[in-house]
């Protein structure tokens, strides 16, 4: 199978989550007040930030057909360290948002080394390293800890000509990463060895050095949207990253990928972003309780995968 065959999977009949979101914004704009303040319409950029970093990074696991359940506790391990470690070295914020970026791909790192190397599944493995960073959370608190720098904090929650910088820096790698996949052999191979991984091993795909890319990247995602996260709540509370990691599979549903893998893209997670973070808005604004917002997020979790099931043909 040539690789170059499957460009047309990477957006191709996708767009149907646009539509929604477009419609959704639009009944919201028309019918409700609160809804269209500016105040309103710039937090739901900011909540969208942290989410669409993280599921950034989920979607090129989910491309190879793959699952990583602790990118949410890799946030929340970096919410906690880095608010701990600048509330000592308020300055060193870029250092130690790098030092956290790092730690995040090297968490990648060792899961992409494990599944490739001791063929474990990636559900397993990634709920096995959720637990493991949870513990490691608790163990070095179990209370909110530390202080952002002020620059994190002006990441977080500032505004350029009225936009929120997070949003801003979301969107900058939303378009890189959407290059990268549609424009460079890296992606091509991504998209190949997830869609049809025997046909890539034979066409001198290294499947495994993909997946341990794929994972790092993931990793580094997280940690990044962890330190967003820890400028947003100012302070690191140990259970900032609890859910993160099935937001972040969701929104690369809704946006079309398939779990399968072999067929998604960046753009569309962004749009799968913006809707569940619409929805929960909507729901706050209409004052639903935290319990039926649990319930409304499960049943779009259903929903998204069971459309997302490939049809089988008749017989």
């Amino acid at each position: 199978m040539a690789v170059g065959t499957l460009r047309p999977r990477l957006g191709a009949g996708q767009s149907g989550i646009w539509l929604i979101l477009a419609a959704g914004f639009g009944f919201a704009l028309l019918f409700l007040p609160d809804f269209r303040t500016f105040e309103n319409l710039a937090n739901i950029l900011r909540q969208s930030a942290v989410l669409g970093l993280i599921a950034i990074g989920q979607t090129f696991v989910i491309l190879l057909g793959m699952i990583d359940l602790s990118v949410g506790m890799i946030a929340g391990l970096v919410v906690v360290l880095s608010c701990w470690l600048l509330d000592i070295y308020p300055a060193l914020t870029l250092p130690v948002a790098a030092a956290m970026i790092m730690l995040g791909m090297a968490i990648g790192v060792v899961n992409g080394s494990l599944v490739r190397w001791l063929k474990l599944h990636p559900l397993i493995l990634t709920f096995g390293m959720l637990s493991v960073l949870q513990g490691l959370i608790f163990t070095f608190t179990d209370r909110s800890v530390g202080r952002a720098s002020d620059a994190l904090q002006q990441l977080a929650n500032g505004e350029l000509f009225g936009v929120p910088l997070s949003a801003i820096l979301l969107l900058l790698l939303v378009l890189l990463t959407q290059a990268i996949l549609s424009r460079t052999h890296f992606g091509f191979h991504l998209l190949a060895a997830g869609g049809n991984p025997d046909s890539a091993r034979k066409a001198g795909i290294n499947a495994g050095g993909l997946q341990v890319t794929a994972f790092a990247i993931a990793g580094g995602f997280a940690a990044a949207g962890g330190l967003v996260l820890a400028g947003r709540l100012g302070t690191g509370y140990p259970l900032a990253g609890t859910g993160l990691e099935l937001d972040s599979i969701v929104a690369v549903v809704l946006g079309g990928a398939a779990l399968g893998g072999g067929r998604g893209s960046i753009v569309n997670t962004l749009a799968g972003v913006l809707a569940l973070t619409l929805v929960s808005n909507l729901l706050n604004l209409f004052g639903v309780s935290a319990f039926v917002q649990m319930f409304a997020k499960g049943a779009i979790v259903v929903v998204a995968i069971l459309a997302n099931q490939p049809r089988r043909a008749a017989r």
